[in-house]
């Protein structure tokens, strides 16, 4: 009896990557990086991949005879209403940056839009896209949830980043801030540290589908029944907010959504981590002394486009019947602003 051969949509499917990414990965083709080389690596052997001769021998074939082909563009909807300038947010240049970079590995252009261009409608908007033969569509996160209600989403294949947008119910990708809670409350408890404290704008918050706040909440509910320093849902921001709160429950380390949380500490005449402790479950890159989590945007951006373009090769539009909630896990960052841990 012949053996049943993995195939590389096997590999793709388990890796959750697009097949042509697969296939680009196995042949070391220098486009992908050398981290999303590695990992397919690691899953096809674990399915027992090994190629087929044949096949092989016939792509090498056809890859002489052609030069590479170019599929059309996928749009990157933004929306810059009352202000809001989605490039100013490192997270979301950086998915920008690495869907750009994967689009044009699968043989895509990326091209921005913005629902708040001169003259711009909803229906126009549509039309434009139409006219390009543009399907598939990187929806970046919005200035408000419900802006885009009437926008004609049955024509696209459509991929949205975190939940800003989460009552559309399209496919969603993002970081897994739940399990980044979770992993710095035990970096945390590892420390020694037993007075928490959570600060963060509840804008966040709901940004997120409170995914933070669940991990914050179950980790202090592993030692303690209720947290011991209530939850500070004001302006993470501003010492003020921040600073009677400190004062009144002293925690012993503080766990903020603020990036600059240190300067906000500094101001307030506290040293880190001698008086207290700090850490950020939404690092943009590792360039800082803050401890918590640095969040791999650029791989949310290359999974969104292996999403879309799945779609478009499956033929799906519109709204899903059923979500894909795809939750990619950044690292762990030790910083310098959290006591070492004990010897």
């Amino acid at each position: 009896m012949s053996e049943i051969r993995v195939t590389q949509m096997e590999v793709a499917r388990a890796a959750r990557v697009h097949r042509t990414t697969v296939s680009l990965a196995l042949a070391d083709n220098p486009r992908i990086p050398e981290k999303t080389k590695a990992r397919i690596k690691r899953v096809a052997a674990k399915l027992g991949y090994t190629p087929d001769p044949m096949l092989s021998a016939l792509i090498a074939y056809r890859t002489q005879k052609r030069v590479v082909t170019f599929h059309g563009t996928l749009a990157w909807l933004a929306n810059t209403e009352f202000g809001y300038d989605w490039k100013l947010v490192p997270h979301f240049r950086d998915y920008y940056e690495g869907a750009a970079e994967r689009a044009r590995a699968c043989g895509f252009n990326l091209e921005a839009f913005d629902f708040n261009s001169p003259g711009m409608k909803p229906r126009r908007m549509a039309g434009i896209l139409r006219a390009r033969n543009i399907t598939g569509v990187l929806l970046c996160p919005q200035p408000l949830a419900d802006l885009q209600e009437k926008f004609a989403w049955a024509d696209f294949s459509v991929v949205t980043f975190g939940y800003t947008l989460a009552e559309l119910g399209v496919h969603t990708v993002t970081a897994a801030h739940y399990r980044a809670m979770r992993r710095i409350m035990l970096e945390l408890r590892r420390r020694g540290y037993r007075r928490i404290g959570f600060s963060f704008a509840q804008s966040l918050v709901d940004r997120n589908d409170s995914n933070v706040l669940a991990g914050y909440l179950i980790g202090e509910g592993l030692i303690n029944r209720s947290p011991k320093v209530p939850p500070l849902f004001g302006a993470s921001r501003s010492a003020a907010v921040v600073g009677p709160w400190l004062k009144r429950y002293r925690p012993d380390a503080i766990v903020s959504g603020n990036h600059l949380i240190l300067d906000l500490l500094k101001e307030l005449k506290l040293r880190v981590p001698e008086d207290i402790g700090a850490a950020c479950p939404f690092l943009p890159n590792a360039d800082t002394a803050l401890a918590g989590i640095v969040e791999d945007s650029k791989r949310i951006g290359a999974i969104a486009v292996d999403t879309v373009i799945s779609m478009i090769n499956r033929g799906e539009r519109g709204i899903p019947e059923h979500p894909l909630r795809i939750h990619v896990e950044g690292g762990w960052l030790p910083g310098k602003s959290l006591r070492p841990l004990p010897a």
